[in-house]
């Protein structure tokens, strides 16, 4: 079923031949799990006979995984696509990391609490990466650690008590999988360390931060105007396309529910029961 938000008295949300480039969430809207979800094949079809040179980007908040992975988990499931086409929060989180002025000409000192492929990424990404408790640092960097270990959080907890500033790669509180079942995300981890330090993170860079979407933006040349951003959660995917002025389309496949969107304060401009429902207004097009 495809509905229009509240705000398509401006103006039809469903006419989506202005729209020249789909920037696409993972979890919950093109895959949930290791699959294509119902409806994806249909989309990617309908965009392939629009423009043969693929005009879409995906923007994950899931940091637990490296940029490689996603291209193989999307080649799995049936969907091709090159590493300009994925865009990662832990990608985003290196580029402000380096651009800070604590940081600047050299490369940055972090604490990890984050998987082997989290750390991986920020190593290549140019960051120097601390094991050990009481060491010169200049961050503590938090993504989705399904590595997650008591001594991991423990050394968090000291340095950030200590006054050492900490960051986020993405403020998600679940990661949802096949059968409804979610698993504990960073913004569940983020939730740990406040409660143990009484202090927040000087940034959360993920989703509904438009540091990723500002990235994409500026290195394409791309025109907000022609711009979708489509996601299943209100607070990440809704909210950044608002913040960085894209049409917004959620999708009902993953965490959010029709009751979430309607009593909340994001306004979509366009609600889908899945992605495949924009293969169909794509076609009618």
């Amino acid at each position: 079923m495809i509905r229009g938000g509240r705000l398509a008295g401006a103006g039809d949300p469903r006419d989506v031949r202005r729209i020249d480039t789909w920037l696409l969430d993972m979890d919950g809207t093109v895959t949930i799990g290791e699959k294509a979800l119902p409806g994806a094949a249909e989309f990617f079809a309908a965009l392939a006979a629009r423009n043969p040179v693929p005009q879409h980007v995906f923007v994950t908040n899931n940091s637990s995984h490296s940029t490689d992975h996603y291209l193989r988990r999307l080649a799995a499931a049936g969907i091709p696509a090159t590493r300009d086409q994925v865009a990662t929060s832990t990608d985003a989180l290196a580029l402000w990391l380096r651009g800070t002025p604590a940081c600047a000409g050299r490369a940055p000192v972090v604490y990890s609490v984050g998987t082997p492929d989290f750390e991986r990424e920020l190593e290549a990404a140019g960051c120097v990466l601390v094991r050990e408790m009481a060491r010169s640092i200049d961050f503590v960097v938090v993504g989705f650690d399904t590595t997650l270990t008591y001594a991991k959080l423990d050394a968090a907890c000291d340095y950030i008590r200590a006054g050492v500033p900490y960051v986020a790669a993405n403020p998600d509180k679940v990661c949802p999988l096949e059968g409804g079942r979610v698993l504990p995300d960073c913004g569940a981890i983020l939730a740990f360390l406040r409660t143990c330090t009484d202090r927040e993170p000087t940034v959360v860079i993920g989703k509904p931060s438009t540091v990723m979407v500002d990235t994409l933006v500026a290195a394409r040349g791309l025109d907000r105007r022609r711009v979708a951003m489509v996601g299943d959660r209100v607070y990440t995917d809704l909210a950044v396309a608002r913040a960085a002025g894209l049409l917004s389309v959620a999708v009902l496949s993953g965490e959010a529910t029709l009751a979430d969107i309607e009593t909340s304060d994001v306004d979509p401009d366009l609600i889908v029961d899945g992605i495949g429902d924009l293969a169909e207004l794509l076609r009618d097009n």
